[in-house]
């Protein structure tokens, strides 16, 4: 099962208040496949959404919809309410009296608390909100063809102290989140516990392995770096042998060049150390980088 059914899994089993299971189906229906006074739909791969929609349109409305697919050949599940009565009944008693829409789409009398509006977010997501799975990607989104409900769902989801954004696929308008952080929270408030510990978690480990990820990195360059330093200086105290040049030099530059050829792979700071301490880092590197420049000279 991918991350987005074991989700949705999650969340219909969830026990839920009369006014909040109104709500969820509202958002179930409104963001299913068909919501018109002929013909209310939903299409889905997940038999638990299946079951979950027909007991909320039991519940709440009295309704007992078609069941199509299922089986060794389909991989998804269609509820249907095709009888028009039905459909007419139930836009009525969610305010949608002889299918006027007018400026808005959702209707605000269905959700006035926050835990319906809530419940009505976790609706549309069983209809059809999806999540990556986190060990690939952080994002999640609901897909939606009217630009009015994609509008008002957008403003609905920021005044439950969600960040979602916006976005336009070919025909279809979508809403979605990137961040970890941002997707918890919508899990959080969809009440998916279970999956917004595991995204959490998941996170967690992500970070870890970044972390360590570079400081090996840097280790790596920083020994790279050393090795570089270390074969130029080789090579420029040898050019200086090989020009005679070696006799010229200062005894502080004499003794950093007979400290790195006796020590040819060793770090800086080891240099430092066999020299008993009688000269420091940046005094070393000073003489060295001298060196350098000296056999670049000759």
């Amino acid at each position: 099962m991918s991350f987005t059914s074991d989700i949705k899994s999650e969340l219909t089993k969830l026990e839920t208040p009369t006014c909040c299971k109104i709500a969820e189906c509202y958002g179930i229906l409104l963001f299913g496949r068909a919501f018109s006074e002929k013909l209310i739909s939903l299409s889905t791969e997940n038999e638990e959404v299946v079951e979950r929609v027909v007991h909320l349109l039991n519940s709440c409305f009295a309704v007992q919809p078609h069941i199509l697919g299922g089986g060794s050949k389909r991989d998804y599940f269609t509820v249907t309410i095709d009888n028009e009565q039905k459909c007419t009944e139930i836009l009525n008693s969610l305010g949608y009296f002889g299918f006027e829409l007018g400026d808005s789409v959702i209707k605000y009398q269905n959700i006035e608390d926050d835990c319906c509006k809530a419940s009505f977010i976790r609706g549309a997501f069983l209809a059809s909100g999806m999540v990556s799975d986190p060990n690939k990607d952080y994002h999640a989104e609901f897909p939606i063809r009217n630009a009015t409900l994609t509008n008002e769902f957008y403003d609905l989801l920021c005044e439950m102290g969600l960040k979602p954004k916006k976005s336009l696929r070919g025909q279809t308008h979508i809403i979605y989140f990137k961040e970890s952080e941002n997707i918890e929270d919508l899990l959080t408030t969809i009440q998916a516990t279970n999956h917004t510990l595991e995204l959490a978690g998941i996170k967690v480990y992500k970070d870890m392995r970044n972390h360590y990820n570079r400081l090996s990195n840097c280790e790596v360059a920083n020994i790279s770096k050393t090795v570089n330093a270390a074969v130029a200086q080789n090579s420029a105290i040898e050019k200086i042998k090989q020009k005679g040049a070696f006799e010229t030099l200062s005894a502080e530059l004499k003794f950093a060049a007979e400290l790195r050829s006796k020590n040819p792979e060793a770090s800086l700071t080891e240099l430092v150390t066999l020299s008993g301490n009688t000269v420091t880092k940046s005094g070393l590197n000073h003489r060295l980088n001298k060196l350098v420049s000296i056999a670049k000279s000759l």
